[in-house]
């Protein structure tokens, strides 16, 4: 299958053609749509005939004779009261979308007048329908509904001389529409023509200055071009002076051809500058031969000492004298051997100091660890016990305050004690002075006793002396002169009990004032008792809160604690890992020959 191929200019010839007849075609599509479409066209006409029965067969919206019609169908169809109600409320809903519709619409000015005037007269139409002949027709009242239906008539009446003056207008606005849209579809079929024709020319000159400004100097160019791939360097490259892409290539096919000549001249020189050189080249051979074998010669004792350096043997030395011009290149080679071989000796010793140092790190390491979790165990067993202690001490701070507050009571206590002493005292002073006034009454007892006694007597006496006759009354004075005897002695006995009685008062007044003066002596005490608890119950608050912050510092102590046992485990890590580091660089240090000089050093 063979590809077809076109010049740039067959191309530019067939695109033109095929623009011009893409412009024909559209434009006649466009013609076809404009005429087809167009008002007045077929499918206007038969958009128009379709609206126009739509009008003959249903009466318009806004013209209510359907309405009054179906309201002089109510007195007869009582049935269908409901169905004609609802019939009537539709087409009052119609009849409002229609006119708010027509409300808004671009209408002429007499028209929108006489639309007003129309839908005053609908509205009293509206009006006696909703507020007379609706009820009336739900609630079945024929001269009620007749009675509305005659007022309705005359309001549609009048609406419809209205709409007799509404339709020649509507008419006219109509046709005026019409021939405006006729018009203007004219004035666009014109300008579809125009712009097409306008396209066409615009197509034409554009193919036209495509072929002068692109297609001819393309031609020029590849006829040159042509002429430069035969060898022709002669003539200059034309169109170099535009400034278009024609230009840029054409400058850079100058380029190009002064590229060529200045080869063509270089390569002239250069066969012309190789005669010459040939000779020269020849004595430069013999001379490269030369240098080459004193070059074989130190690169051959640079592979061997460079071998001895990779097997790692560094006490390697290049004795035999190089050339002179290489003889510097031996003496640097030599001390940079003995540089590498005395650091390689420094960094044996210094491996064995840092995994001698590593090693005593690593324990120290182990043994800060070792510390570190029996330090953190001690603050923990500390914390413990200062958190026991804290507890007792705030126990004894409570049971401090307790006791102030028991001593408080007992101060009390032992103040009323000491104001009952005193009542106490002033009992027995009184029961003293009751004593007293009783020895006194038993004195007079007594001496009352003992008068009796001896009035007995003398009555004993002179009753003896009366010989029979006295025999009773002596022993009336006999019973007299015993019981007087028993009153005196009882008398006595009172006294002896009450004198006992008032030594027993004496001497439990003089206890009582000093049991007294021991209470206000313990009244005196419990007060200094009192502000020593006072004291104790602060201290013991003070040495809770003491105590407590001590247990928050232990605390921080111990989480300070565990985490300086983190770091130290990262540390004996990290100095284990060291200690392994040094041996392994020991190892790979030792791989090494040294001389006895540099082991020396390094020891």
């Amino acid at each position: 299958m063979q590809t077809m191929s076109l010049r740039i200019s067959g191309t530019l010839n067939l695109f033109a053609v095929s623009l011009i007849a893409a412009f024909a075609i559209a434009t006649g599509a466009a013609t076809y749509a404009l005429m087809t479409l167009r008002v007045g066209g077929p499918v206007s006409e038969r958009q128009m005939e379709a609206d126009a029965l739509v009008a003959d067969i249903l009466p318009p919206p806004l013209f209510i004779v359907e309405a009054l019609l179906t309201a002089h169908r109510g007195p007869d169809e009582l049935d269908k009261s409901a169905e004609l109600d609802r019939h009537i409320e539709e087409l009052q809903t119609s009849y409002e979308d229609r006119r708010a519709h027509w409300a808004t619409r671009p209408l002429t000015p007499e028209i929108k007048e006489t639309l007003a005037a129309s839908d005053t007269h609908v509205r009293a139409f509206w009006d006696i329908a909703d507020k007379q002949f609706r009820p009336a027709l739900r609630a079945g009242d024929v001269a009620a509904m007749n009675a509305a239906l005659d007022r309705m008539s005359i309001a549609y009446l009048e609406h419809r001389k209205v709409i007799d003056k509404l339709t020649p207008l509507a008419v006219g606005l109509s046709k005026a529409q019409v021939h405006s849209a006729e018009a203007q579809s004219s004035r666009i079929f014109i300008a579809v023509g125009l712009a097409t024709v306008l396209m066409l020319v615009v197509a034409a000159v554009g193919v036209w200055i495509l072929r002068r400004k692109v297609v001819t100097p393309l031609l020029r160019m590849t006829q040159y071009m042509g002429a430069l791939a035969d060898g022709d360097y002669d003539k200059d490259v034309p169109h170099q002076g535009r400034p278009d892409e024609i230009g840029e290539m054409a400058r850079s096919v100058g380029v190009f051809r002064a590229a060529v000549l200045e080869r063509r001249a270089a390569r002239q020189q250069q066969e012309a500058a190789d005669a010459r050189s040939m000779e020269a080249q020849q004595r430069q051979a013999e001379e490269a031969t030369a240098e080459a074998r004193r070059r074989d010669q130190v690169v051959s004792a640079l592979d061997r000492g460079l071998s001895g350096l990779a097997r790692g043997e560094l006490n390697q030395r290049i004795d035999e004298p190089f050339p002179p011009e290489f003889e510097q290149l031996r003496i640097n080679f030599n001390a940079s051997v003995r540089t590498l071989e005395s650091t390689l000796a420094k960094v044996v010793a210094m491996a064995g100091s840092v995994g001698g140092g590593a090693g005593q790190i690593s324990s120290a390491a182990d043994d800060l660890a070792r510390r570190t979790e029996q330090q953190a165990a001690s603050l923990e067993e500390t914390a413990a016990a200062l958190q026991e202690v804290t507890s007792t001490i705030r126990q004894s701070a409570e049971r401090a305050a307790t006791a102030r507050q028991s001593t408080s009571r007992s101060r009390s206590s032992v103040t009323q004690s000491a104001d009952l002493a005193g009542e106490a005292i002033l009992a027995m002073e009184r029961i003293d002075g009751s004593s007293r006034q009783i020895t006194q009454i038993i004195g007079v007892i007594d001496e009352i006793a003992f008068q009796t006694n001896l009035l007995a007597l003398n009555a004993g006496v002179e009753a003896a002396r009366a010989g029979e006759a006295g025999r009773g009354f002596a022993v009336v004075a006999m019973e007299v002169r015993a019981l007087a005897q028993r009153s005196a002695d009882a008398a006595k006995e009172i006294k002896g009990l009450i004198a006992e009685a008032s030594s027993s008062v004496e001497s439990g007044v003089g206890l009582v004032g000093r049991v007294g003066q021991a209470l206000g002596a313990v009244v005196d005490e419990f007060t200094g008792i009192e502000s020593l608890v006072n004291d104790i119950a602060l201290a013991a608050q003070e040495q809770a809160i003491g105590l407590g912050q001590i247990n928050s510092a232990v605390v921080q102590m111990d989480q300070v604690t565990q985490q300086n046992a983190g770091m130290v485990e990262e540390t004996t890590a990290a100095s284990h890992g060291l200690t392994r580091e040094a041996l392994e660089l020991m190892r790979l240090v030792q791989a090494f020959r040294l001389s006895e000089e540099a082991r020396r050093q390094a020891a």
